[in-house]
């Protein structure tokens, strides 16, 4: 495609020289890409592009799809995947204000899972809104977390993770931040929003700190949203249990009873 025609559609005329070639390139490089998958996104750059007052926006939504171009092994000829409409530019309109390399990569991995055989699932909507509320420290500590976990699976196919703690030297490094003002709200948000697990007293709140524990050890363990959430950035077209393969642990409903009284016991034992 010429200049002039990419102008006459994009309208990089408006842009400085510069700017202008970058913009080129990288429109070059998702264009077939989004002409195959989801042609919607790719009128609604257009629109974007002529919009000056953007053009961070653009450049994010630009870095996205190229990650999710390459995890899709796209030749430029044939793709038989195509995204929901809704979906797609949803999370193009979400993904523009990010420019985080962490929830870039969320970003791209859910557009990738987002793309089906008749690109009719929508089911990727909930992800979208979980995504969008999560912040660059909280998506370092999902990553840790679901990566490290232990995973049942149960005779339902239902998977579930065991419980994970870490030391505050340990998620102090995983967040990258020591602040722990900042860190037992990150915590207390990802427990709000159902990533991590929720617990019963006060004292004990599940997902997070523990007011009475001096230490700060972080129960960081994920929800089975969370480790849905975990799964649809970094897949597509292989069932949960597929994806996490020979990292789960069958059980069942005997296993959790003899684990429910073991608890009882030492709970008693610790009282006496």
């Amino acid at each position: 495609m010429k200049k002039t025609e990419i102008g006459d559609i994009f309208g990089l005329e408006s842009l400085g020289k510069a700017s202008y070639e970058v913009t080129k390139a990288a429109i070059d490089g998702v264009s077939s890409f989004l002409s195959a998958v989801c042609k919607p996104v790719l009128e609604e750059l257009g629109f974007m592009i002529k919009d000056q007052v953007r053009q961070w926006r653009l450049n994010n939504i630009l870095k996205v799809l190229e990650k999710a171009k390459g995890r899709m092994e796209f030749d430029g000829q044939e793709l038989n995947l195509s995204a929901n409409a809704r979906v797609g530019l949803s999370i193009m309109r979400e993904c523009s204000e990010v420019d985080n390399e962490e929830l870039q990569e969320l970003w791209a991995g859910l557009f990738v899972s987002s793309c089906t055989p008749d690109g009719r699932d929508d089911s990727n909507m909930n992800f979208v809104d979980l995504l969008r509320r999560m912040s660059s420290v909280e998506a370092k500590i999902l990553d840790y977390a679901c990566r490290n976990c232990n995973k049942y699976i149960y005779p339902n196919q239902l998977i579930i993770a065991e419980d994970i703690t870490v030391p505050f030297e340990t998620l102090v490094r995983i967040a990258g931040t020591d602040d722990r003002y900042r860190l037992d709200s990150e915590l207390d948000h990802m427990r709000s929003i159902e990533l991590l697990l929720q617990g019963g007293s006060f004292a004990d709140s599940g997902g997070g700190f523990s007011v009475t524990d001096d230490s700060l050890e972080a129960n960081i363990t994920p929800s089975s949203l969370a480790l849905n959430l975990y799964f649809k950035t970094h897949s597509i077209g292989i069932s949960p249990k597929a994806f996490w393969g020979e990292r789960l642990i069958s059980r069942n409903k005997d296993d959790d009873e003899h684990i429910q009284q073991e608890e009882i016991d030492k709970l008693f034992s610790d009282i006496k």
